[in-house]
């Protein structure tokens, strides 16, 4: 059985997006070494939550937000028709003077966010199922 990922929101508030080599199209461009930017909807809904709030959760913004059990591993390619995205090896990092690093507190971001590259462009939709290939 294939895991999908499930997406739910973009950054842009929009039903579709399209993907480039250089990430999302109106996407957030941060770091071109990390085109694009993944949550899962369980560590979006933790931070939004947040009674106690990390240093991040107002800064970083996903360009999508998927449903999962589990996020994707490094090298892992997620593909719906003809985009194809590769999970990076880099993850999000705590900066030394968060609150939830100081206070020895879980931060949802750590194991909730990815970045990735594109393989190959394509679209992507609301309730499209990116599915590992």
């Amino acid at each position: 059985m294939k895991t999908n990922y499930k997406v739910v929101a973009f950054h842009e508030q929009t039903d579709c997006a399209q993907f480039t080599q250089e990430g999302m199209e109106d996407g957030i461009r941060k770091n071109p070494n990390r085109p694009v930017s993944l949550i899962s909807l369980e560590a979006r809904q933790s931070v939004d939550q947040a009674v106690i709030r990390g240093l991040c959760f107002n800064k970083f913004k996903a360009d999508i937000t998927i449903e999962c059990k589990q996020m994707p591993d490094t090298d892992a390619a997620l593909v719906f028709g003809e985009l194809k995205l590769v999970i990076l090896s880099e993850r999000k990092r705590c900066w030394p003077d968060c609150t939830l690093l100081e206070k020895n507190l879980p931060c949802p971001l750590i194991d909730g966010v990815r970045y990735a590259r594109v393989d190959s462009p394509g679209k992507l939709c609301l309730g499209d199922n990116l599915k590992l290939e």
